[in-house]
């Protein structure tokens, strides 16, 4: 369950890394850390066990910092644990509250009418979705300062329906291209936002963080666009998830765990540069993807599910995109 990943050559600092990616582990080694690895935390017969194998793991190895990623950044039992030993830089109340949307409205009714007006209403959540256009906002926050990385639109189509929003430059549906994949989103990076639309979604997204008292790390926010104005879903405190980190990274350059890494080092963070735009197409099915598909202009990756693209302009992504959508149906 734990294992040593290397030592740090030129800092003595230690990491305990709770389920973190292969890529992590090899980018905070390569900056001089000590680290050491807890792979899996399903391994355990209860939280209890988990608790006590983090703590004597962190104290017999004088751990200096302990970081969980992914589905770990939000378990009781590893947050409650580095809170208690005094190895995060987070409240574990701050993650926990992120993750639950009926916490999140809670502290939005809590912090005035100015607030309470951008949740996302309660009872909107079971059936058919409100919305069909959400904002994935990726924060990477270091003492207490959050860094927008990137802003991805995933807009989504009802069954059966053609594929709205293929993303033109004008950020206005683009006809029928095709199916996509059933309740899966088409993703566009960066999402096609006017200047004002952009501020106020990353004022959200930085804005709750500061409610929730997040002090480090990424976080990936959730915020509904609705016929009211954006309203807030939720927010975990984690790395974006595919596709969207992938996309990010294909049109900026910057690599995630390596920013993360900079952070714990206290190095200032890069800023990302965009060149170009990027789009991730959701197969219609489990179905392999028709062969040529991998030979249409712009597409970078045919994975998990969705084909990625790449272009310099809106306008060109919307084309290519187009491209994909009607080789799919």
């Amino acid at each position: 369950m734990m294992s040593p990943a290397g030592s740090g050559r030129s800092d003595s600092r230690l990491l305990l890394l709770v389920s973190p990616p292969a890529r992590l582990v090899e980018e905070a080694t390569e900056a001089g850390f000590d680290v050491l690895t807890v792979t899996d935390t399903t391994g355990f017969p209860d939280d209890d066990a988990l608790r006590e194998h983090l703590a004597e793991t962190a104290r017999t190895h004088r751990v200096s910092m302990m970081v969980a990623c992914g589905e770990a950044s939000a378990l009781p039992a590893v947050l409650e644990t580095a809170e208690h030993l005094g190895l995060s830089p987070n409240p574990a109340t701050a993650a926990r509250l992120l993750a639950d949307p009926s916490r999140i409205r809670g502290l939005l009714t809590r912090s005035g009418p100015q607030w309470e007006a951008v949740a996302l209403p309660t009872g909107t959540r079971d059936g058919p979705l409100p919305y069909d256009i959400e904002y994935g906002v990726e924060t990477l926050t270091a003492e207490g300062m959050h860094r927008v990385t990137g802003i991805v639109e995933l807009r989504f189509a009802a069954s059966g329906e053609a594929a709205a929003g293929t993303v033109p430059a004008s950020g206005e549906p683009a006809g029928d291209a095709g199916a996509v994949g059933e309740g899966a989103p088409l993703h566009t990076f960066p999402a096609p936002l006017s200047r004002q639309e952009e501020a106020e979604i990353r004022a959200l997204a930085t804005g709750l963080l500061d409610l929730a008292g997040y002090e480090f790390g990424y976080a990936y926010t959730r915020i509904a666009h609705t016929e009211h104005g954006p309203r807030i879903i939720n927010s975990l405190t984690q790395q974006a998830p595919w596709p969207t980190s992938r996309l990010i990274e294909l049109t900026t350059g910057v690599v995630p765990e390596r920013e993360l890494v900079r952070a714990l080092s206290g190095k200032p963070l890069e800023a990302p540069v965009l060149v170009g735009c990027a789009a991730a197409v959701p197969l219609p099915g489990p179905h392999d993807p028709p062969e040529d598909i991998t030979g249409l202009a712009g597409v970078r990756e045919v994975r998990d599910g969705h084909a990625l693209l790449t272009a310099l302009t809106p306008a060109e992504l919307a084309g290519r995109t187009d491209a994909v959508l009607e080789r799919l149906t």
